[in-house]
């Protein structure tokens, strides 16, 4: 009788563990399909840590996102992306900077309460931001410095549809 009982005990078991695999396994798909079909993927938060004496790290926390990004250097002579197109670089966030490219991904909503009047956001007292939206979706974030900045490039680089966090190590370059 307890032999019985006991195989009756593993399948139940192995039911219940195929069962919970199935609910959670259907509620990731759905949350991707909404995430891909009905929702804009968005970033929640930006921040940047000194990691060490030549080098910083900017975190970009983002949600839903179905896009990809990219990343790069921006040369010194590069203008800066707006609506439809680019202007003169302005010189607002320093000599030099990097650039970050969302396809389907929208800035965070409290980028507006902390810029300036020239759009600027201070991230640390050498680094700053600005946000540019160069196409009807998706936008630009540029970080600039005084002091040189650069960083590996990233051409296409995928995104999480559900979220997590971006983590672009800048070089903290010697003039």
């Amino acid at each position: 009788m307890t032999l019985i009982h006991n195989k009756k005990k593993i399948v139940f078991a192995l039911i219940s563990i195929a069962l919970a695999f199935v609910i959670i396994a259907s509620a990731v798909c759905f949350l991707v399909y909404m995430a891909e079909n009905y929702g804009q993927g968005v970033v929640t938060k930006i921040s940047i840590n000194q990691k060490s004496i030549d080098t910083m790290e900017l975190r970009i926390k983002y949600r839903f996102a179905t896009g990809g990004y990219s990343v790069c250097t921006v040369p010194e002579d590069e203008g800066e992306y707006i609506g439809d197109g680019m202007i003169d670089y302005d010189g607002a966030l320093g000599k030099y900077r990097v650039m970050i490219n969302f396809g389907e991904v929208e800035p965070p909503d409290s980028f507006s309460k902390k810029m300036d009047e020239n759009g600027i956001i201070q991230l640390t007292e050498d680094i700053r931001a600005r946000v540019a939206r160069p196409s009807d979706h998706g936008f630009v974030l540029y970080i600039g410095a005084d002091k040189p900045i650069s960083v590996d490039p990233i051409d296409h680089g995928d995104l999480n549809p559900l979220g997590g966090t971006l983590k672009i190590p800048i070089k903290l370059n010697q003039e």
